[in-house]
């Protein structure tokens, strides 16, 4: 550090994250104008000097993991304190004495937990605790009045209702002001029944609820839900109120149980002792509840024992399945067990995470009043009045219902335009109309068709046809059929497929061999779930072929001429995914997005990945690369790898080039993907397909790293525009001030182009935010180039047309780009404390940019109109804005 610095005696701005210093050093005590300093590295080992800066009000410190943090309550001006990734394992009391601050930013440390005294920053606007693991947070955040950021992304935090903390921190802090006002305990859950058909279930639960035995007692069709009152056994005077599901066994059912078998709940597995656990097919019940519901407890119920003893092998069963607590073994017929059970059935749902979870009273009032409600369905006008009767506030009526949704009090999907104007309040009554559809002799003998007169012969008698219209859309939300593209009056039930593959399937997709192959094998660690492959089969159906059975199906993407095969083997309990063509990465990235997103929704299936040998010296090999090892290998530069099948042969060269293998399939080899494309588009007829192929793959990274930044209460805007100089000029030398354009831009992938006759905003270029988006104009940028060749004409542009004002905009954008450093350093003085500590790296240039992109256009379309794009939830889980021909593409 220079000796001389005392002489910047105006210096306001000091930052020291570049430098090596061990120790902050004494001369800064002689700046008395200095407000904001930055400090990190690992280096630094004495900071005791900045207790002495009296006139800070912005602190930035990164990194700092070996060093003693001193007592800063000193520094009483101070607004802003950053501690990020400096291993603290407790909030430091003295900054919860700092009475002015309003920013606190704690991302990615060891915390652990909030101290309620953070009540005392009255002050505070923004507290981010990002990558912390914290797993509760003090009700004590919802009294702070001027709280209106509160960031815990990645946090556990398992003490807050699973169904809140999903909908993001927002949700978490509305939760926490109303909670704060007043609450209540909850003391429900679920009891949820599963076994094969036959073995008792329904029978069981009558003899826990005291009933009388019934001998015939009815075969349980869809599901039964009724409820079960046990007493906590440590909380005086306390019940609680299991709703019980009861799972009808039969396999057919199996596919739909999947949605409700969920955690926060008791699971009882039910078994036939006469006929013994090999038939009541244990294994593969504990299976599918470790893959759905990893963390709910599992008691295994014996029935008949008074016909023939329970023959288990428990312990390697408990080995295998640690979710396993205790066997019971019980008679429904004489009783026999069951208040043994049943007193376990309470002491395993008292210790439930949330049992007795705290509710906002308002909240609780609302759900109790809905579940009151003595009607299938309702419209959400009168679902928002009633949590209004209540008092809850407007802007908490979504989350409020996302919440019962997700508890399964009430089906109802907000998002989904098709479903969004039913509420159904009783799941079990949509579960027996959808079990008609299963248990169609017409539908099993057609193999999955589903007309509309069988529609109307299973529903009309006792639904109304706008229900019926309704519970159709429903069954393609959970991927249970879908309509076919030339009569949509036809639907195909996936789960009424052909058990038999066609032979046609294999016999087409071989004429595709010696072509351009991509392949994956998914490997799990136990049975395969029902619902795969029938579910990503359902969700792709817009690539079908027609081809296709209950385990696999064949699928293309059109004029692109690229066909893909994806069958699963439950005997070795796998799935394989190939796509062959001329350049078939762009659709096997597609196809193994929505594969991906099938597979998210089993928890507790745990999946490897294979990627083939290319082979050596054109000859075919049989070995297969883990692909997280191929990965791992690449993050660390290594770019080849040796085959052990080659190794142990005669081939002189066993080694494989892992960029070739991972070309396309992972984030670390996009840079390759973009160098393929620069040389490719000097010969745009030649390589049009591979050219269209590689920029979606690059097109749907961007988009998707963008979501996963900012998370899903942040992706209500559009994510890519352009920006052109007003009235089609030049860039002025002075950036700062000058007039611009900015045009909204449909994401289509590979099909990206500007809206047509709205989606333009007029704005000038400000360092409140050119500067700091300046990283994501770039990306946009090195994207959107290679778009404006591949369209042929966009809505309301001749082709010719469009290319070159596409052509021209991108070229001022990369211009832009080239200029952007020449803005660096420079301040508008007009900035809140938002806007600057948005700057000051709180979680890093990516996610801020994103917000002060939001921001923007937030300002700029007030109303939200966005060119007339819209927001689309692609069946491969990415989140699209599209305009109305592309969102087409998705309601098929």
């Amino acid at each position: 550090m220079p000796d001389d610095l005392a002489v910047l005696s105006q210096l306001k701005e000091l930052d020291l994250t570049r430098t090596r210093l061990r120790a902050v050093p004494d001369v800064l005590v002689e700046l008395p104008r200095l407000t904001r300093l930055e400090l990190g590295g690992p280096w630094l080992r004495d900071m005791r000097v900045v207790s002495s800066l009296k006139e800070l009000t912005v602190l930035i410190c990164s990194e700092l993991t070996d060093v003693e943090l001193p007592n800063l309550e000193a520094l009483e001006f101070l607004c802003v304190l950053e501690l990020y990734g400096c291993a603290l394992e407790e909030i430091p009391p003295w900054a919860l004495r700092l009475k002015r601050l309003g920013a606190l930013c704690l991302g990615f440390n060891r915390l652990r937990r909030v101290p309620p005294a953070i009540a005392a920053l009255q002050d505070l606007q923004m507290l981010l605790l990002r990558g912390n693991p914290i797993e509760d947070l003090p009700v004590e955040l919802g009294k702070l009045p001027n709280l209106t950021r509160l960031d815990v992304k990645d946090c556990p935090l398992s003490r807050i209702p699973p169904e809140i903390v999903g909908q993001g921190s927002d949700a978490v802090l509305a939760y926490l002001r109303d909670q704060a006002r007043s609450r209540t305990r909850q003391w429900i859950s679920k009891l949820l029944v599963v076994g094969q058909g036959g073995v008792g279930k329904t029978s069981l639960l009558r003899a826990l609820r005291d009933e009388t035995f019934n001998p015939n007692e009815l075969t349980t069709h869809g599901i039964a839900v009724r409820p079960l009152q046990v007493p906590h056994p440590t909380e005086k005077g306390v019940a609680m109120d299991l709703s019980t599901w009861d799972f009808g066994g039969q396999q057919i059912y199996h596919a739909t149980h999947q949605f409700f078998l969920t955690n926060r709940s008791i699971f009882l597995l039910v078994w036939n002792a006469r006929h013994g656990h090999e038939q009541g097919r244990l294994y593969y019940w504990l299976d599918t509840i470790r893959a759905r519901a990893p963390e709910s407890p599992i008691l295994l119920v014996a029935t008949h024992v008074d016909e023939r003893s329970a023959d288990l092998p428990l312990r390697d069963i408990r080995q295998r399945y640690p979710q396993v607590v205790e066997q019971y073994a019980v008679s429904n017929k004489t009783s026999s067990g069951i208040e043994a059970l049943f007193h376990a059935i309470a002491e395993h749902a008292a210790n439930l995470p949330l049992m007795g979870e705290s509710w906002p009273r308002t909240w609780l009032n609302a759900a109790n009043a809905i579940r009151a409600i003595d009607k299938n369905h309702i419209i959400p006008q009168d679902l928002w009045a009633t949590m209004k009767a209540h008092g809850v506030e407007e802007d908490r009526h979504k989350i409020l219902a996302t919440w019962l949704h997700e508890l399964g009090d009430i089906l109802f999907f907000q998002d989904n335009p098709e479903l969004q104007d039913i509420v159904l309040l009783d799941p079990h009554w949509a579960t027996e109309a959808i079990s008609r559809v299963l248990e169609s002799s017409d539908v099993i003998e057609r193999r999955g068709i589903f007309t509309h007169a069988e529609m109307d012969r299973l529903w009309s008698r006792d639904i109304p046809q706008h229900l019926q219209d309704h519970l159709l859309r429903l069954m393609e939300q959970f991927d249970l059929s879908y309509r076919t593209l030339d009569n949509r009056e036809v639907s195909i039930v996936v789960e009424r497929l052909s058990h038999d593959a066609p032979p046609e399937l294999q016999r087409q997709f071989d004429e595709r061999l010696g072509q351009r192959e991509v392949s994956m094998r998914f490997q799990v660690d136990a049975t395969l779930p029902a619902g795969i492959p029938t579910w990503f089969i359902a969700r792709t159906h817009r690539f079908t072929t027609r081809i296709h059975f209950r385990q696999g199906a064949l699928f293309t993407d059109g004029p692109e001429d690229h066909l893909a095969l994806v069958q699963a083997f439950p005997e070795g309990r796998c799935l394989h995914l190939t796509v062959r063509g001329p350049a078939p990465h762009g659709f096997f990235t597609l196809l193994r997005d929505g594969l991906e997103f099938t597979l998210k929704r089993f928890p507790g299936l745990r999946v490897e990945r294979f990627i083939p040998c290319p082979g050596h010296d054109g000859l075919p090999c049989t070995h297969e690369f883990q692909f997280e090892q191929l990965q791992k290998a690449l993050e660390r530069k290594r770019m080849l790898i040796q085959c052990p099948v080659a190794f142990g042969g005669d081939i002189e060269n066993p080694d494989v080039d892992i960029r070739e293998m991972l070309f396309g399939l992972t984030a670390s080899t996009l840079d390759e993907v973009m160098r393929k494309l620069d040389v490719m588009t000097a010969k745009q007829d030649e390589h049009l397909t591979h050219i269209r192929a590689l920029t979606e793959i690059v097109q749907r990274d961007l988009l998707r790293s963008f979501q996963a930044m900012r998370g899903l209460e942040e992706t209500h805007c559009p994510s890519l525009f352009v920006l052109r100089p007003d009235r089609g000029g030049a860039w002025k030398q002075r950036l700062l001030g000058q007039t611009v354009e900015l045009h909204l831009v449909c994401e289509a992938p590979g099909e990206a182009h500007l809206t047509v006759e709205s989606g333009r905003y007029k704005t000038r270029l400000s360092p409140k935010w050119l500067g700091r988006i300046a990283p994501y104009i770039e990306k946009v940028t090195s994207i959107l180039k290679y778009t404006a060749p591949l369209i042929g004409a966009a809505a309301g542009f001749a082709p010719e047309q469009y290319q070159k004002m596409f052509a021209n905009d991108i070229k001022l954008m990369q211009e832009l780009v080239k200029k952007l450093p020449e803005i660096e350093g420079e301040e508008d003085d007009s900035l809140s404390l938002r806007d600057r500590h948005e700057d000051d790296r709180l979680e890093r240039v990516d996610g801020a940019t994103l917000r002060i992109v939001r921001s923007l256009l937030d300002d700029l379309d007030p109303r939200k109109a966005w060119g007339g794009l819209r927001k689309v939830l692609t069946p491969e889980g990415h989140y699209l804005w599209l305009c109305d021909k592309h969102a087409a593409a998705y309601r098929v």
